[in-house]
């Protein structure tokens, strides 16, 4: 018996002892992942034509390492529940809506907090029933309410926890009264957020990392000029994101993968570039469409508008981001090479669709200056 009861203890000893080991190790990549913000080693652009990107290039000035300041290493302080957060910025696609697509893009701005829940529903009552007794009613709130969804996402780069074929759009008509009740909700799923971001605290956890991201960069660039703050910003994305040639970030099409994860996509980098820039004031719009490389392939692809000195310029933070060939350099010109560009250059390799998703309407862009900032 004593014999068992020793060799019990040593056996909880020993479970505690590698409990403790592996909490150290996770506690080390998170911190390291998460809060050392990506130590960059290369960088990709999908116009593979250019050589590695060495100092060849000033650093941007913004600090690498944006969680030195010790207040930002205790996230709990700077969400109160309940209450959330102004994330609010430059809202380019909401007026293009009609009016159903507004009242529609008004609930989820509301309701923004309730949704992070998955499960809440937005109960509209029978504010539809006139268009749904109209002819062709139905179709026009089908595209009311996928053009909101549209408009409300690339306004609102931080909604990226929510998988919009899990909303559904339901209609319940009482008899021949011509009375129509519309919500949205989660329908027969269980829940209309990604799977990942089920937990509460997860998803909390990530929205207050990117909002103290945001905030540090902002108080960082205080008192640098629009121009300035524009420029540091693309540089500290080309120097804190890779691109995710194998989609191996959790979300690399979201703020989320590019800024916490430091792998994204070309939407990713747009997204990203957008989220900082609202919180300068800077008036920045995500655009889509189509590019083409000097390689001559063309294929989908996502950028941004940037207004300065009340004139429009695209930017694109992704193909401003070099592949590594080998040994090399990549000169200022490359590096810049997509920056703050009028549409006498820009559009000669970029391309807008106005059709951002299937049943929707199509949306207008900014028109770009004709010559370079």
């Amino acid at each position: 018996m004593r014999n068992n009861k020793g060799k019990s203890i040593i056996l909880v000893i020993l479970t505690i002892l590698i409990l403790v080991l592996i909490g150290f190790l996770i506690y080390e990549i998170v911190y390291v992942d998460i809060f050392g913000i990506i130590n960059k080693e290369s960088s990709i652009e999908i116009d593979a034509n250019v050589l590695v990107k060495t100092n060849s290039v000033s650093s941007p000035e913004i600090a690498q390492n944006i969680y030195a300041n010790q207040e930002y290493t205790d996230l709990s302080n700077l969400y109160n529940e309940g209450q959330g957060y102004d994330s609010s910025g430059y809202k380019y696609y909401y007026d293009q809506l009609d009016e159903y697509g507004k009242i529609i893009y008004d609930s989820f701005e509301q309701n923004k907090e309730n949704m992070k829940s998955g499960t809440y529903t937005i109960d509209f009552g029978t504010q539809f029933s006139d268009l749904l007794n109209s002819e062709n009613g139905e179709n026009i709130l089908n595209e009311a309410f996928q053009s909101a969804w549209n408009a409300y996402t690339y306004d609102n780069t931080d909604i990226f926890y929510i998988d919009v074929e899990k909303l559904t759009l339901t209609t319940r008509t009482m008899s021949n009264l011509g009375i129509h009740n519309v919500e949205i909700s989660h329908g027969s799923n269980t829940s209309y957020l990604k799977r990942d971001f089920q937990n509460p605290e997860v998803l909390n956890g990530k929205l207050n990392l990117l909002e103290a991201m945001r905030k540090e960069i902002a108080r960082q660039l205080e008192g640098y000029s629009d121009y300035e703050k524009v420029r540091e910003v693309h540089n500290w994305l080309i120097e804190n994101i890779d691109y995710d040639t194998n989609l191996e970030a959790m979300e690399p099409y979201s703020i989320s993968g590019a800024l916490t994860e430091g792998k994204a996509v070309c939407e990713g980098y747009a997204r990203s570039f957008k989220y900082i820039l609202d919180e300068l004031n800077i008036p920045c719009a995500l655009v889509s469409g189509t590019a083409t490389n000097s390689n001559g392939d063309t294929e989908s692809h996502a950028w941004n508008y940037v207004q300065l000195d009340g004139k429009w310029y695209g930017v694109d933070v992704t193909w401003d981001d070099p592949i590594i060939l080998g040994n090399g350099y990549v000169s200022e010109e490359t590096y810049y090479r997509y920056f703050l560009k009028g549409s006498n250059t820009f559009m000669q390799t970029h391309k807008e669709d106005g059709y951002l998703s299937q049943n929707s309407m199509e949306f207008t862009f900014p028109s770009l200056n004709e010559e370079d900032y």
